[in-house]
């Protein structure tokens, strides 16, 4: 599958050049304070495999474009590579598409852009805002989801509820030595540690 990060990756290895991972943040920190957390860890353990430097840079939306520019300026970047941005035909009339406006703004790099339905194919996201829970372990080797921290706890971590159900159903995320888990969670149970998502 072909994502930014493969193919910036892989454009990387040929040219035996460095790689860096921009993450552009957005998001207010106290609503999304749990996602982040575990994105973060997720991205880090991204820029390990692929043996990248991760930059994060905390902007608004708006300034998407200055920010990469900023970033390729500073890293001395002859390759960008990003993922298709979908936008509606007033921003692009208007104020030219990002793709656009990166083209004229970094002419001394070579802009690659993975298409969208290619650079979103993992980004389907079906869950509420995450929240501190809690894996307590029972006797026949599952774990129940718990939203308090008690002194038999085995695991604290994130749980993320899909959207449209009235039962705990969903992903807990949790670190475990240096690297970021994904479990089912199903009516607050979680069957086996090994149900990775």
């Amino acid at each position: 599958m072909h994502t930014p990060h493969r193919e910036g990756a892989e454009l990387a290895r040929t040219s035996d050049a460095r790689l860096y991972i921009l993450i552009f943040d957005s998001l207010p920190e106290d609503d999304y304070k749990n996602d982040k957390l575990v994105d973060m860890s997720i991205f880090q353990e991204l820029a390990e495999q692929c043996d990248a430097q991760l930059i994060i840079e905390n902007s608004q939306a708006h300034n998407i474009t200055r920010v990469i520019k900023k970033t390729a300026e500073n890293v001395e970047a002859t390759q960008v590579v990003i993922g298709q941005q979908v936008e509606n035909l007033w921003t692009t009339l208007i104020g030219g598409s990002i793709i656009d406006v990166l083209l004229h703004e970094l002419p001394s790099a070579d802009l690659h852009v993975v298409p969208k339905p290619r650079a979103d194919a993992e980004a389907d996201w079906n869950f509420e805002r995450g929240v501190n829970a809690y894996l307590i372990k029972q006797t026949d080797d599952s774990y129940v989801l718990s939203f308090n921290h008690e002194k038999n706890t085995d695991f604290e971590g994130i749980f993320f509820k899909y959207l449209g159900t009235d039962f705990n159903n969903g992903l807990f995320a949790f670190h475990e030595d240096n690297r970021v888990y994904e479990v089912r969670v199903r009516d607050s149970v979680v069957h086996s540690l090994d149900d990775v998502i």
